[in-house]
């Protein structure tokens, strides 16, 4: 699968960085993965391109699950 940043995610889905990656935090955005070591208070993400473009087309059917 390929990937792709958080800016590029989140101009595809017409949101801001911090938005995506809150969501993508509370598991509420199903694109990839926001991943924290233990000890460390940064996250890093894995978006998948194929996963963002799933999520788009969902979305623009009005299927929001």
């Amino acid at each position: 699968m390929e990937r792709m940043t958080t800016a590029d995610a989140a101009k595809e889905l017409n949101i801001n960085i911090v938005g995506l990656q809150v969501l993508m935090q509370q598991g509420k955005l199903p694109i990839g993965y926001a991943l924290k070591k233990p000890g460390s208070t940064r996250y890093s993400y894995i978006i998948y391109k194929e996963l963002v473009d799933g999520y788009k087309e969902r979305v623009e059917k009005g299927i929001l699950c």
